[in-house]
């Protein structure tokens, strides 16, 4: 019975330490790093990958110098990342840069030294590894017919997240939650909901008077600003008028959400 993969990268191996075969020699003034990619995947043979959003120039003189170290040297100019993975793949397929940096994103994003995925469908396992101090002797792994191993260096915008864009992030999330909670606040009982509130209050009156003030102003301007600004006025007062009522809150006098006098 013929063994098949369960899917196309059976072993995958990222490491950034093994050479490759053939030296360069790089005499580059200001070119494109796209021709200087060119260049050296011309003199050595290997396949070179360039990220599309990969930008920048380099301007080098190197003499006899091995792939890993003109690699090094080209990314950390342009503040580039670059990989080498060895990977096993049908002869007559190809495999697609977002689905080698998916790969490697999702490797490297994982808290363990290696994964091993069995498919019980199909009788076949998938084995990721990261972490090794070398590559791996791939030729003493058995392939099934028609597989072959295939060497590529790919070269990455590093996925980097600024610290604005950690802020926006962190805006975003927390608008989000508090949507969620508005709704899960909404089907509570009036006990849940002021226990809540109260945790909310304390949390709130822990801060300086400077941030109370700061995010009270930002919560009126929000308000003001929002197309519903006139009905949550009208509820909150509303509101307010009803429990004056009930005698839960006390008479704050004109100008400060009691009654206006004549």
């Amino acid at each position: 019975m013929r063994t098949a993969l369960s899917t196309l990268v059976i072993l995958l191996f990222v490491t950034s330490i093994a050479a490759a075969g053939g030296n360069v020699n790089l005499n580059a003034n200001d070119i494109p790093i796209k021709e200087a990619v060119a260049q050296i995947s011309q003199q050595t043979g290997a396949l070179i990958v360039l990220d599309p959003k990969a930008t920048g120039s380099v301007t080098v003189n190197l003499s006899e110098a091995d792939l890993p170290n003109v690699l090094d040297v080209i990314t950390k100019l342009n503040k580039l990342t670059w990989k080498k993975l060895q990977f096993a793949k049908q002869s007559d397929s190809t495999i697609k840069l977002d689905q080698l940096k998916s790969a490697i994103l999702a490797l490297s994003s994982i808290p363990v030294a290696g994964l091993s995925v069995e498919d019980p469908e199909s009788k076949t396992t998938a084995v990721f590894a990261k972490d090794l101090l070398q590559s791996p002797e791939t030729s003493n792994l058995h392939l099934p017919d028609g597989y072959t191993w295939t060497t590529i260096y790919v070269i990455l915008v590093p996925e980097v997240e600024t610290a604005d864009k950690d802020k926006k992030s962190t805006a975003a999330e927390l608008a989000e939650n508090e949507a969620k909670n508005t709704f899960e606040l909404a089907d509570m009982t009036p006990e849940e909901r002021q226990q809540v509130y109260a945790s909310m209050m304390n949390a709130y009156m822990n801060l300086t008077t400077e941030q109370r003030q700061a995010m009270m102003a930002d919560q009126m301007r929000a308000v003001f600003n929002s197309d519903y600004s006139q009905d949550y006025m009208h509820d909150m007062f509303s509101v307010m008028q009803t429990l004056r009522s009930s005698g839960e809150m006390p008479d704050m006098g004109p100008g400060r959400g009691g009654p206006d006098k004549d």
